[in-house]
């Protein structure tokens, strides 16, 4: 528990880490790193809203001409507020200011506000990633606690319940951890929405959600679970190649979770 941020924080720093190199290669990447605060743009939407559907105060009538209004663009002031700013909101006029190569896809993201060290990012992203982080001992807890009565469970007991959970991802370990990350996404989208329970919190856990949700789901706990067997002394690169389910980011998130093991 006291390490929660290890685990919470190595996808964003592979992420991270990956983005770095595309700055340097501008006419290969739209990427052009975190929001630029203050920086003035014509658009054509923003985070993918048209000018009509923005909310008012996000419309800069005062910097927009007829013209613009008419072509659908506008000129916005960038708060450092926006979350990121895709190829497909850029008008052909700011997308030849910024260079952005003609290979680029409409849903790359030319900005991102998650561009920046872990520490900088927003408390509500942090919570995000170090709720699923601490979802994966609780339901270990839970799971010898609660379910078997086991209150004093040693760490050959806990090595044991992971290299069951990852031997098949649908055994009652794997399902008891992927439910206890659920509810801890659930929580967070719960207070994020304002107490809404529509969309995929009503959903039925698997049930009822898209194929891709287990994965999902699965790839947001496995950082943990290879921090937790590295520091067990387990090498989880092992524990990498028994999965039978390709999850994205998780081959890069075991090789950074291998500097934990014991020297």
């Amino acid at each position: 528990m006291d390490n929660l941020v290890v685990a919470a924080k190595a996808n964003h720093e592979i992420w991270y880490a990956g983005q770095k190199p595309k700055l340097s290669h501008p006419d290969q990447y739209a990427f052009r790193g975190d929001i630029p605060t203050g920086k003035t743009l014509e658009l054509v939407a923003l985070q993918g809203v048209g000018y009509d559907s923005l909310e008012a105060e996000s419309r800069p009538f005062a910097r927009t001409t007829s013209r613009q209004v008419e072509a659908g663009q506008f000129d916005y002031t960038f708060s450092g507020n926006e979350s990121h700013v895709m190829v497909s909101d850029l008008s052909l006029r700011s997308a030849r200011q910024l260079g952005i190569p003609t290979t680029a896809r409409p849903e790359d993201k030319v900005f991102n506000c998650n561009f920046r060290e872990y520490s900088g990012l927003s408390q509500m992203t942090k919570f995000s990633n170090e709720l699923a982080a601490l979802s994966v001992p609780k339901s270990i807890s839970s799971y010898f606690g609660g379910i078997h009565g086991k209150i004093n469970y040693s760490e050959r007991d806990v090595l044991g319940f992971l290299t069951k959970a990852l031997d098949d991802l649908s055994s009652p370990e794997m399902v008891h951890i992927l439910h206890g990350n659920h509810l801890a996404w659930a929580t967070l989208g719960y207070i994020r929405g304002n107490g809404n329970t529509q969309g995929d919190i009503r959903a039925e856990f698997y049930g009822q959600n898209s194929d891709d949700w287990f994965s999902k789901d699965l790839g947001t706990v496995l950082p943990m679970i290879f921090f937790a067997l590295a520091t067990l002394g387990k090498d989880p690169v092992e524990a990498f190649k028994k999965l039978d389910l390709e999850i994205y980011g998780a081959e890069k998130a075991v090789e950074y979770m291998k500097q934990f093991l014991p020297k």
